[in-house]
């Protein structure tokens, strides 16, 4: 399936196939067991079971996990107003 492909994710609207993945993946659990992308190819609907399998698999063909190998960044109050970055490894 192309992710870039327009599709309308219920309750949502219409966004690209990868947008809607990752808006099904991030909702409230009550919402996202009713997700379901509808789309023109087959398959036409896409249950949230569906949608979960075709985000991991993207996840795959990335090589990396959804937190990738990115380094975080934290902001801590140093108490006079200003901050100081400090990188987590």
């Amino acid at each position: 399936m192309d992710p870039e492909e327009l599709v309308t994710l219920t309750d949502h609207g219409t966004m690209k196939l990868r947008s809607a993945v990752v808006r099904a993946m991030i909702l409230p659990a009550k919402e996202r067991k009713r997700a379901k992308i509808v789309r023109e190819g087959e398959p036409a609907i896409l249950i949230f079971k569906q949608i979960r399998n075709l985000g991991a698999k993207w996840d795959e063909r990335r090589g990396s996990s959804p937190r990738g190998n990115r380094q975080q960044r934290r902001f801590r109050s140093r108490g006079n107003g200003r901050k100081s970055r400090s990188i987590a490894r």
